[in-house]
């Protein structure tokens, strides 16, 4: 049990400090990509070098910029060539080594083959591979991995995207479920875990974990129902808070925790709920004409509202069911759930004015961007 221990322990600590690794890297290229900055969207692929990253950890770093950015990315560290070592003390970065990760429509061995001339080792298969190449083709490298990207990838397929298999409501998710899902293993290229959606979820709590609070951990609960469900969301922290309603993509996990074991929620993606709730709301002003009415959904402060105008009328509501109604040149509008119990407010003082700006550009990019698809 002694040795045990101590191995256990061991394996502990370096798993920390891999976690630690993958962390710091993870922002330094991130703040590399921003601040440069690196054209990887007309380029269609990300190309990202530094020196001094640990080289046994940047494929990790990679797959998580592949789902920040939604492109193919290739990620590498300066070392010595090897010959240089033995012929000089003199420590001089001449090759570059990496690692590559990439989305479905981009082959990363092809990609490389495509470079052969200009890469030293190479190797690995249609999602991941490994390379070193001389410090001194690096834009030579870039370049080719950009034609090569432009032969298979199209704008559209450009997008930090979430692929679902099927809706589900949270009233399906129990053991029965998951122990199903779990006799389509193993996991992997051709046979991903299945990804789920539900509409209109309310974060009923949410916080940041960890030491550097980099994970979420929520409580939610589908609309119209009384079923909460626990959700983890890795390295979502800079997102925190998330609007109080959402249509969620998730994985299932099962948790173990104190002798319980419980299904939980991977969540992988989060967009604004394309169907407003308490839409049986009593309007304060009557219904405007459907044909000169424009729709729009945004978020102002972390919050989710829905508004509508007309030739006269702006009329905003919230995920309370409060409405603000407008007219075009008063310094007044309306504020409630109905007419009855509304009240008066002035709506050039805070936080009327900013809420009204808000929404009218909300309105002006929905209607430009509906122009655009017609």
């Amino acid at each position: 049990p002694e040795v045990a221990l101590e191995q256990a322990d061991r394996c502990e600590q370096t798993n920390r400090k891999r976690r630690q690794l993958c962390e710091q890297i993870e922002k330094e290229a991130i703040a590399l990509v921003e601040s440069t900055p690196i054209p990887w969207k007309e380029n269609r692929v990300l190309v990202v070098v530094s020196e001094g990253w640990h080289h046994g950890v940047i494929g990790i770093v990679a797959s998580r910029l592949v789902e920040r950015y939604g492109v193919p990315v290739f990620i590498g560290t300066y070392e010595e060539e090897e010959e240089s070592k033995t012929k000089s003390k003199q420590k001089k970065p001449t090759m570059i080594r990496g690692s590559a990760r990439s989305i479905d429509e981009f082959n990363v061995f092809d990609a490389l083959n495509y470079c052969d001339d200009l890469l030293g080792k190479y190797g690995g298969h249609r999602a991941a591979g490994g390379f070193s190449f001389l410090a001194e083709n690096l834009e030579q490298v870039k370049k080719r991995l950009s034609e090569f990207a432009h032969k298979c990838l199209e704008v559209e397929h450009l997008k930090p995207l979430v692929k679902v298999d099927a809706q589900a409501s949270f009233s399906q998710i129990d053991f029965e479920l998951y122990q199903q899902l779990e006799g389509l293993q193993p996991w992997g290229i051709g046979n991903s875990p299945p990804v789920f959606w539900t509409s209109n979820v309310r974060v009923v709590e949410q916080r940041a974990i960890g030491k550097t609070k980099d994970h979420l951990i929520l409580t939610l609960q589908e609309a119209n129902s009384d079923i909460q469900i626990k959700a983890l969301a890795w390295r979502w922290g800079e997102y925190c808070p998330l609007p109080e309603y959402l249509d969620l993509a998730y994985k299932l996990q099962e948790n173990h925790w104190q002798g319980n074991t419980s299904i939980e929620l991977e969540l992988v993606g989060v967009r604004l709920p394309k169907t407003p709730l308490n839409n049986n709301i009593e309007p304060i002003s009557k219904p405007l004409k459907n044909s000169n009415v424009q729709k729009a959904v945004f978020t102002y402060n972390s919050r989710i509202y829905y508004c509508s105008k007309g030739i006269r009328e702006l009329r905003i509501r919230n995920d309370k069911g409060n409405i603000l109604a407008v007219n075009q040149g008063n310094r007044t509008g309306l504020l409630g759930k109905s007419r009855d119990e509304a009240k008066e407010v002035n709506v050039t003082k805070e936080p009327y004015f900013q809420l009204i700006k808000a929404a009218l550009k909300a309105i002006e990019e929905e209607n430009w961007s509906t122009d655009e698809r017609g």
